[in-house]
């Protein structure tokens, strides 16, 4: 007796596949159905590992049988082993589809080959199930991971979850303590292109220099993290929302754009956006996400007009 995983035979009205009941019998786990439909809807409460059908399965031909349990199998993340038995026109096996849906084809006279073919068929489906059980937990760990981690590996500042945090502390001691709570973006505007135009590792080089430059320019306790790919996000706190004027950053500004940057493809020009969203604790508690939104929302008008943005969270 083999203890297989599950095998799933379908039978058409006149089938041929009696004389295989012999040979079938020797799997444990073997479901005979008859008519697609009904293999179908069993398919739909449980996966099978292995399905041998007849080119003829009553309600459909094998060939769109085959196609149905691909669908099952891709909203469930399952591979099944299809093999199909009987006459095939030889226009359909050049189809590409048609390799893409019928992994075994076998004569209705290969009694022999049947349970060869089944039980590599099994092993096959296993495997691969097992390969992507095993793909799906490491990308959730790896997920988790990424969610967890806190500082951006290419810069060394912290991260976008970083800032976020960041900004949320800030805002909790704006209202414990008053104050203002500022949120800076900062975009490398043409990071895409120095991408495009020389390669990512040009890129990547740039931002370092860029982000070396940032942490010179900025105050001690001042929170500089790289949010994302061509963009800083800079938090602090300032004694009240006056002092969150353009003038005040404009030394981090020109510090920045004024300047070029050494890389292996020589040097490099930069235009960069800077935008402010300063609140109180006048309003309510300010959102992190909403002045995120805002100050991002405003870089590209900076960078069009080449002057830093400013916004106030006020009370209406």
């Amino acid at each position: 007796m083999f203890d297989l995983p599950v095998v799933v035979v379908v039978k058409g009205q006149n089938s041929n596949l009696d004389f295989f009941d012999d040979v079938l019998i020797k799997f444990t786990n073997c479901l005979v159905y008859s008519g697609a439909v009904n293999a179908l809807q069993a398919l739909e409460d449980a996966p099978a590992n292995v399905v041998i059908m007849e080119t003829d399965v009553g309600e459909m031909t094998g060939i769109e049988l085959a196609e149905a349990i691909r669908d099952i199998d891709e909203d469930r993340n399952h591979f099944t082993y299809i093999i199909l038995i009987g006459a095939i026109n030889p226009e359909q096996v050049r189809k590409d589809s048609f390799h893409l849906i019928i992994d075994a084809v076998t004569g209705t006279k290969r009694v022999d080959v049947m349970e060869h073919l089944a039980l590599a068929g099994a092993r096959i489906s296993v495997q691969v199930n097992a390969l992507r059980a095993s793909n799906d937990s490491l990308q959730h760990l790896c997920n988790h991971l990424r969610k967890g981690q806190l500082l951006d590996p290419l810069t060394g500042l912290g991260n976008k979850e970083y800032a976020e945090q960041a900004l949320n502390d800030t805002i909790r001691q704006v209202e414990s303590r008053g104050g203002a709570a500022c949120i800076v973006m900062i975009s490398v505007h043409n990071y895409e292109a120095v991408k495009e135009t020389y390669d990512e590792s040009i890129a990547r080089e740039l931002v370092v220099n860029i982000s070396e430059r940032l942490q010179s320019l900025v105050r001690p306790l001042d929170v500089v993290t790289y949010f994302s790919p061509g963009l800083f996000a800079l938090v602090l706190m300032q004694p009240n929302i006056e002092q969150c004027t353009a003038e005040c950053y404009r030394r981090i500004f020109d510090g920045m754009r004024l300047k070029s940057y050494a890389t292996r493809a020589g040097y490099q020009q930069v235009s960069i956006g800077m935008s402010v969203c300063a609140a109180t604790a006048d309003t309510g508690a300010p959102s992190h996400g909403n002045m995120i939104r805002i100050a991002t929302k405003a870089l590209e008008e900076s960078v069009r007009t080449e002057s830093i943005t400013i916004h106030h969270i006020r009370p209406e």
